[in-house]
């Protein structure tokens, strides 16, 4: 929809013919026609005006931005996290799973005698706990939102 359309629209809904709105911003019958056919475009403060007198912001008279505009927008940020907070669970899953080897190899080791590769595997245990805590953390605070 042009900006002229938009303009045509809502002079409908506000009930006001050519004329009564081209009074009440004080410039001609003939400006608002040249408006509303797209062949002219009010200058800033007739935007302002027509933006107060039609109860639009300036977005939703220049641009169109309308409730469908801001809904998709809402979709698509609620898909955005979505996606993330999906992302957090996985990475929290992949690092449970390498302190689960770790675990296993830090026991095979302590079986085997092997002390010093079990401290290696029992300090990789406890620094994969820190990713794993943190994209959990990640996650449930994007299920909130």
């Amino acid at each position: 929809m042009t900006l002229g359309e938009r303009i045509k629209k809502y002079r409908h809904v506000e009930g006001l013919s050519q004329d009564e709105l081209a009074e009440r911003l004080n410039v001609s019958r003939q400006a608002i026609t040249k408006w509303e056919n797209d062949n002219g475009v009010p200058d800033i403060d007739n935007l302002i005006a027509l933006s107060r007198l039609m109860g639009l912001t300036l977005d939703e008279l220049v641009m169109g931005e309308t409730e469908e505009s801001v809904s998709i927008i809402t979709q698509e940020v609620t898909y955005q996290r979505k996606r993330n907070s999906n992302t957090c669970l996985f990475s929290a899953i992949l690092f449970s799973f390498v302190a689960f080897c770790h675990i296993m190899a830090c026991i095979s080791n302590v079986g085997k005698g092997n002390f010093d590769a079990a401290m290696i595997n029992g300090f990789t245990i406890i620094i994969s706990a820190i990713p794993i805590i943190i994209n959990l953390k990640r996650y449930f605070i994007l299920k909130e939102q």
